[in-house]
C-alpha cells in the first residue's frame, strides 16, 4: 500500500508559489521580476514535485552546501548593494530604478524565507523545502544566468556579476544531491 501524501506537502507549494508570482509581479519595474524570478516558480514546483515532495533529502546530504549558499548570496547582495544594482536593474526591463528601501527590504525578506528552507531541509517540513528549492533554481542557478545576460545586454559590467558565479556549481550539486532517494 502506497504511503498517501499529507494534502498540506501537495497544496502548500502551490499557494506559496501562487503568492510569489503575484508579489513579484505587483512589485516589478518593468519586466524585471516577471522575466527573472517569476519563470523560477513553476520550475521549483516542478523540481519539489519530482524530489522532495516523494522523498525527503537527508540533511545531512543538503545542508552544508545549502547555507553555505545562502552565505554566499549575502556577499552576492553586498556587490549588487555596493554597486546600486537596484537603480540599473528595472531599467534594463523597461522599468524605473527601484526604491532602495524596498529592494533591501525585499532581499532581506528573501533571506528569511531562504532560511526557512534550510529549517525545511533540516526539519523534513516539505512545504518549506519549497522556498529552498525556489533558492536553488533562481538564486543560486538562475541568477548567474540572468547576470551573464543583464552584461550581455548593456554591453559590460552589470552589478553582481563577479560573485552571482559562487552559487552556480553548488545550485547543480545540490539538484543532483536532492534528485537521489534517501538511503538512510
Amino acid at each position: 500500500m502506497a504511503l498517501i501524501k499529507p494534502k498540506i506537502d501537495a497544496i502548500a507549494p502551490w499557494v506559496i508559489g501562487t503568492v510569489m508570482i503575484s508579489l513579484f509581479s505587483w512589485l516589478s519595474q518593468g519586466l524585471s521580476l516577471i522575466v527573472t524570478f517569476v519563470p523560477a516558480v513553476p520550475i521549483a514546483l516542478w523540481l519539489y514535485f519530482k524530489t522532495c515532495y516523494h522523498h525527503k533529502p537527508a540533511p545531512s546530504a543538503v545542508l552544508v552546501l545549502y547555507l553555505i549558499g545562502v552565505g554566499f548570496q549575502l556577499i552576492h547582495f553586498a556587490e549588487e548593494h555596493a554597486f546600486s544594482f537596484e537603480q540599473q536593474f528595472g531599467i534594463l526591463f523597461g522599468g524605473r530604478p527601484y526604491n532602495h528601501n524596498l529592494f533591501v527590504t525585499f532581499n532581506m525578506a528573501a533571506y528569511f524565507m531562504f532560511l526557512l528552507g534550510a529549517i525545511g531541509f533540516y526539519k523534513g517540513i516539505r512545504p518549506l523545502m519549497f522556498l529552498g528549492l525556489f533558492f536553488i533554481v533562481y538564486g543560486m542557478v538562475g541568477n548567474a544566468i540572468g547576470h551573464i545576460g543583464f552584461c550581455i545586454a548593456v554591453g559590460g559590467y552589470f552589478p553582481g556579476i563577479y560573485t552571482c558565479f559562487f552559487n552556480l556549481f553548488i545550485g547543480i550539486v545540490l539538484i543532483g544531491k536532492l534528485w537521489k532517494p534517501r538511503t538512510a
